[in-house]
């Protein structure tokens, strides 16, 4: 059984990215009330790439649903993040309660859509108001970090009301009018432990060192001294996903495995992961595969050693140019043990033209493993929720 639902759709805008906008569940949840955000720009009819103009602003919008994704509202938040928003970023003076009922954090990097540099947000009451920019101090002068961009989006695990886990990345600083994606960004883990104030380096989850980009990484605490990263991989002939882990409560760090290809070959720069530690005790990684124009998941019952073969959750792709902009997902599971997903998307029926363009729409539920219910955010100019319920097996 499948159901679609709209959560965001606008003929004359772009709506898109979940995975550069916001976080995961755990931390961007309450029980069934989740919480997105997405990339909307204007659109523009393109021949290839993406349906969008680069000459009007990108403006960083949320979506939240209260019934486990069965409807959602959306708005563009004030004080938040984004190229409109050009506060710069200060120390916090007085440490934060991370383990405050209303407490989200919201991390922004350069390199993507409507994203300026290094700083971070952070809501008190589920992301209705917003502090902020505040600045990662103490961390980017670290001698491993000195010189680097900063590229994080936001994935982060609460240790405690003071202590925070974040997983970030940084890349080579190109030079003027340099082309192509940097191979040279790698995921590190920092922390702080006074309620951000300060943030400190611990360690590279992927060695910096490592000939491949390792970048947009996606984090889950198996135990207290076990945690695991699942990375975006990019070389000069692949796209894939891998997970890397951590035994000594990120000290150091070790590849555990290939996840999967999100792409044959390297023509559309493959996709990033969303990661999930279920209520059973398993790993659920989504991801759009470009090749295949599907959104998929696959699961681990062994701490990401070894994964399923693919659960095909989506594959109606359609877009005016054939490019495959889709996925970016973020990950959820609702208190009844079905997942929700959110991700970009467009189909036949809201190709990227200028009367129907992109689409953000919590789309499948898949269930047995458990049940799904997953949101997408299509590529077409406006943007579409849709929620998709299916019981399988695994």
């Amino acid at each position: 059984m499948a159901e679609h639902v709209i959560v965001y759709h606008d003929p004359g805008f772009w709506a898109s990215t979940p995975a550069n906008n916001g976080g995961n569940g755990p931390t961007w949840q309450w029980g069934d009330e989740l919480l997105i955000g997405f990339t909307r720009g204007t659109f523009l009819q393109a021949d290839k790439g993406h349906q969008c103009t680069y000459d009007r602003p990108f403006e960083s919008h949320l979506a939240r649903s209260t019934d486990g994704g069965a409807s959602w509202t959306t708005w563009q938040p004030s004080g938040f993040a984004g190229n409109l928003n050009a506060v710069e970023a200060q120390p916090l003076t007085s440490g934060l309660d991370f383990s405050g009922e209303g407490f989200v954090l919201r991390v922004e990097g350069a390199g993507y859509h409507g994203n300026r540099a290094a700083r971070w947000f952070h809501s008190d009451d589920r992301g209705a108001s917003w502090h902020g920019p505040h600045a990662f101090t103490g961390l980017l002068d670290h001698p491993e970090l000195a010189g680097k961009e900063f590229t994080a989006r936001t994935a982060y695990v609460v240790d405690g009301p003071r202590e925070l886990s974040l997983f970030l990345t940084v890349r080579r600083r190109k030079e003027p009018n340099e082309l192509g994606i940097s191979l040279q960004e790698k995921t590190f883990l920092a922390r702080t432990g006074d309620g951000g104030v300060s943030f400190r380096f611990v360690a590279w989850a992927v060695p910096w060192e490592d000939p491949h980009r390792a970048a947009m990484p996606a984090a889950a605490r198996l135990s207290d001294s076990h945690l695991i990263v699942a990375v975006r991989r990019k070389s000069a002939e692949h796209n894939w996903l891998d997970c890397f882990h951590s035994d000594d409560d990120g000290a150091t760090w070790s590849f555990l495995a290939e996840i999967t290809r999100t792409e044959v070959a390297n023509e559309w720069n493959g996709n990033p992961p969303a990661l999930l530690r279920m209520g059973d005790g398993r790993l659920c990684a989504v991801y759009g595969n470009r090749t295949d124009r599907q959104m998929q998941a696959r699961y681990s019952g062994d701490g990401g050693a070894t994964w399923s073969a693919p659960q095909v959750l989506r594959d109606d792709f359609r877009s005016a140019n054939g490019f495959p902009d889709l996925g970016y997902p973020r990950l959820f599971q609702r208190p009844d043990g079905r997942l929700v997903t959110t991700y970009f998307w467009c189909t036949a029926e809201r190709p990227p033209d200028p009367h129907r363009r992109n689409h953000l729409q919590p789309n499948e539920q898949v269930g047995a493993r458990p049940c799904w219910m997953s949101a997408i955010a299509s590529s077409s100019s406006s943007t579409i929720a849709s929620s998709t319920r299916r019981r399988t097996s695994s």
